[in-house]
């Protein structure tokens, strides 16, 4: 009989300010993917984001990730439902390797651990943050391990992404931050981290935008991100909290009162 499985796995924006490479959360929109076993070769379909542009056949990432724990994947019907935004900060590559991981482990009965499939997907992201989030859900800070942590924060706290147009490739913003930063800029930023957190478990949302200052990736990579100013101004410390951006651009990430999310959207 044919053995069917729906994977469904958010977008995330990771960094959240001073949290470079070590902050995220994930958003209300989703990829699926939806696997059939039936005799026969590979079968790949795209839609959605990335249709006619993704690979559909086993270079697909989602394939790269199934192979993870499944080897041979003869015999596999995938169809990737697409609703992530492709190169604009919003971790779909992330969705696509965990959605492959969390699919190899049911259908190959592995048993694999919620730390070892985070670690799978870190070694194939080369970064943990997206993928811990995807993983997780809600805001997690990543440690070394890697180890996803959750925090819990104020049900008020909401987050609208502003997505544009254009497109940025995570290797382009890498290659836009500096070999080297300054102490100050780096003592600076693990202040700014840790008041963060702390800001966001103690659910004091008046307090979280002077906590979103951020000096090791931002000031480098804001002339890719468009509007960002523009946003960052209509910050009032009640209904918008602040904007940052969201993983390595172009799309920002508003802060907001969950209470006040059809204003800020509007």
């Amino acid at each position: 009989m044919a053995e069917s499985l729906v994977v469904s796995a958010p977008a995330t924006s990771a960094n959240m300010g001073p949290g470079f490479d070590v902050m995220a959360v994930a958003l209300d929109l989703s990829n699926a993917v939806v696997i059939t076993r039936r005799p026969g070769p590979l079968v790949v379909r795209v839609t959605g984001e990335g249709a006619g542009d993704l690979p559909e056949d086993g270079s697909n990432l989602v394939c790269t990730a199934l192979a993870q724990g499944l080897g041979d994947l003869d015999g596999l019907d995938i169809e990737c439902r697409n609703r992530i935004p492709l190169g604009r900060g919003l971790g779909s590559s992330a969705a696509t390797v965990c959605a492959g991981l969390v699919a190899a482990n049911a259908l190959g009965g592995l048993r694999w651990a919620p730390s070892d499939i985070l670690a799978r997907a870190a070694a194939l992201e080369g970064h943990a943050d997206n993928a811990a989030a995807c993983l997780e859900g809600g805001v997690v800070v990543v440690c070394e391990g890697p180890e996803a942590l959750r925090l819990a924060v104020n049900e008020n706290l909401a987050f609208v992404a502003v997505i544009p147009e254009s497109t940025v490739s995570t290797d382009a913003a890498r290659r836009a931050l500096p070999d080297a930063v300054p102490m100050a800029d780096a003592t600076f930023n693990i202040g700014a981290a840790a008041a963060l957190v702390h800001t966001l478990t103690q659910g004091r949302l008046d307090e979280i935008g002077p906590r979103l200052a951020d000096r090791l990736h931002e000031p480098y990579r804001e002339s890719q991100v468009p509007g960002l100013a523009d946003l960052r101004a209509m910050a009032d410390g009640d209904r918008v909290l602040g904007a940052t951006i969201s993983g390595s651009g172009p799309s920002s990430l508003v802060w907001c009162a969950a209470d006040a999310l059809g204003e800020v959207e509007a």
